[in-house]
């Protein structure tokens, strides 16, 4: 049951829990957990690239899920981890002045 709403609203649904793992990386866990949040996210997104480069020609409809998530999912929240995990670092250096 897949519908259009899906691919509108995956990348907002992952920018929003993006920009609020970041924040709270950044702002409560530390720089070792942000840059840990984005080379886990990295990873994935290193291993669903990979994916799509294995596959071969005429096989193309098998490429359609790992884009999705890839595109939709996985790019959309490391962004938004990295912008929030800068917020995040910004306030806890403002406080702590």
């Amino acid at each position: 049951m897949v519908d259009i709403a899906t691919f509108a609203y995956l990348p907002l649904i992952t920018l929003v829990f993006g920009i609020v793992a970041g924040f709270v990386a950044g702002r409560w866990i530390g720089i070792r957990g942000l840059f840990w949040l984005i080379g886990l996210t990295s990873a994935v997104a290193l291993v669903l690239i990979v994916m799509l480069a294995g596959i071969e020609t005429g096989a193309e409809e098998r490429a359609f899920g790992p884009f999705v998530w890839l595109t939709g999912g996985v790019l959309p929240f490391l962004f938004a981890a990295i912008m929030g995990g800068v917020i995040g670092r910004s306030l806890a250096a403002r406080v702590t002045a």
